[in-house]
Formats: C-alpha cells, sequence, structure tokens
C-alpha cells in the first residue's frame, strides 16, 4: 500500500490539486482531492453558460414580445395599404386610357361625318358652274344672315334693324370691333328701371368716335326704348338719330332708365349704337334678370 500511494504521488505534479478535508462530528475525517481545472470550470463556466442563455433568452423574448408583433403588423399594413395605392392608381390610369381610346375613335367617327357631310352639302358642280351662265336674282343678293336666338351678339348686320328707319348708304361697322361695353347691371328705382354699362374704346380702333346710342328693353310681354323719345307718337320706326349723342375717346358711362316694368323677370337688354352718319358701329345684347 505505501508503495502505491509512492506511485500516485509521483503522478501528481505540485499545485494542480487542491486538497480538502472534511470532517464530521461523530465521524472520521475525510480528505479529498480536486483538480484545479475543474473547480474553475465549476466557478467561471457555469456563470458563463448562464449569462449566454439570459442574453439569448432575451433577444428572443424582444423578438416575441407584443410590441415587436405590434410594429411587425404595422409594418406589414403599411405595405399592403401602398400596394392597394398602386394597384387602384395602375386601375385608373387603365381606365383612363381606354375611355382615350373610346374618346379617339368617338373623334375620329365625328370628323369621319363632319366630312361626309361637307361633301354632301357642298357638291363640287356648284363650284364648276360656266362662265356664261346668267347670274339670277339669289345670286345677286344673297339672303340675309340669322340673327342668333340668344346670348350675347357683337355683330348682327344691317338686317335686323328693320326696327329702324332705312338710311341709304348704310354700312355696317361692327368688325372689326371699334368698342367695348363692360359692366352691365340694373339698378332698380322707385319708378325706373336703369340699365347702367360702360363703353370703352378698343384697343387699335379708329380713335375719337361720336354718335347715338338707343338701348331697347324687352320681354314677351312689354318693349321699351332709351331714350323715351326715340319713337315719337306716330312714327312705327326708330330714327338713329333720336338716341342718346355720345363722343368718346376713353371711358364712357351710360345710365339707360326706362320705366320700373309691373312684374319682375329676365329682360332682355339691347345696345345700337350708330355712327353720325348712321352707320352701325356696335350691337350687344344682355338677359339681365329685374328684381324688386
Amino acid at each position: 500500500m505505501p508503495e502505491r500511494d509512492n506511485e500516485k504521488s509521483k503522478d501528481k505534479l505540485p499545485g494542480e490539486y487542491i486538497s480538502i478535508i472534511y470532517n464530521q462530528k461523530n465521524d472520521s475525517p475525510k480528505y479529498f482531492e480536486l483538480k484545479k481545472s475543474k473547480i474553475l470550470l465549476f466557478v467561471i463556466g457555469l456563470p458563463t453558460i448562464t449569462l449566454i442563455a439570459l442574453v439569448l433568452g432575451g433577444i428572443g423574448l424582444i423578438h416575441t414580445s407584443p410590441f415587436h408583433l405590434m410594429d411587425t403588423y404595422r409594418q406589414n399594413s403599411l405595405a399592403r395599404e401602398a400596394v392597394s395605392k398602386t394597384n387602384a392608381l395602375m386601375n385608373i390610369i387603365q381606365t383612363g386610357e381606354e375611355e382615350k381610346a373610346a374618346l379617339t375613335k368617338k373623334l375620329a367617327v365625328a370628323e369621319e361625318q363632319l366630312k361626309t357631310a361637307a361633301s354632301e352639302g357642298f357638291p363640287e358642280s356648284t363650284n364648276n358652274k360656266s362662265s356664261d351662265t346668267k347670274p339670277t336674282t339669289a345670286d345677286k343678293c344673297p339672303a340675309a344672315p340669322v340673327c342668333p336666338a340668344g346670348g350675347t351678339v357683337n355683330s348682327i348686320g344691317l338686317s335686323t334693324l328693320s326696327l329702324f328707319k332705312p338710311i341709304q348708304g348704310q354700312r355696317d361697322r361692327t368688325r372689326p370691333a371699334t368698342l367695348n361695353l363692360s359692366g352691365f347691371k340694373v339698378v332698380g328705382n322707385r319708378d325706373t328701371t336703369n340699365l347702367q354699362f360702360n363703353i370703352i374704346p378698343a384697343i387699335g380702333g379708329e380713335g375719337k368716335l361720336a354718335g347715338n346710342i338707343i338701348v331697347l328693353m324687352k320681354n314677351e310681354l312689354t318693349i321699351q326704348f332709351y331714350p323715351g323719345q326715340a319713337l315719337n307718337g306716330g312714327d312705327t320706326q326708330v330714327n338713329y338719330s333720336s338716341g342718346e349723342p355720345f363722343s368718346t375717346q376713353r371711358f364712357r358711362p351710360v345710365d339707360a332708365s326706362f320705366l320700373k316694368p309691373r312684374k319682375p323677370g329676365n329682360y332682355t337688354f339691347t345696345v345700337y349704337i350708330f355712327a353720325k352718319n348712321g352707320d352701325l358701329i356696335h350691337y350687344q345684347s344682355v338677359v339681365i334678370p329685374v328684381k324688386f
């Protein structure tokens, strides 16, 4: 036995082992020897492994926490919303392209119909009349232009002046426009209804202009003239020279007064402006509501 203990003691290196003597009250003392490497593994290794496990567990908890899940859900919702908006825009663009193609097709059909109507309404035979054909009365005196039924008109020709006394050599000088009318408004007084507007010479016009202004107010029941003496007692036509005289180079306000009508409603006001020699230099018609 002593020889074996000596052999074991020879194999042990000094400082490699730690000796522990354990003694309990009634038992004999017990002797233990532990390697330092095992003690270091127990003291340092186990806490290190525990710390690593705690870190990994914390990372796992972060990725599986409700806040992380809510953020992920929010990001997914934003992505889905962006995709839906993109799809909606693509659908709108596709619909717009389809409508554009349909409108282009309709426009082409309409142009073709216009060309067909033009070719049928103006046949080439009318442009190839023989030069020796005698002109008819209709060729010498073409039909007068028709006055439009409503809206503002700046040029109507002399054919609509049958309300006025005819003048030999009277001309239509409404084109190009030498005057502009603006600021139309109706002012209601106790006994009268006044149409107020402004006369402004057109840019590049004839300079100073002079003549007469006649204003007509009418609806389906009544008709009035300004000035009131424009239509004398026995006359059935208006003389242009009985209008309000005017002479202007710049701004010219007009206040046309009429007897107050019996009932309110939409009234048509027509302004005739004649030059001193009787030429028609401006015509304009407006519809304005008259209120009491």
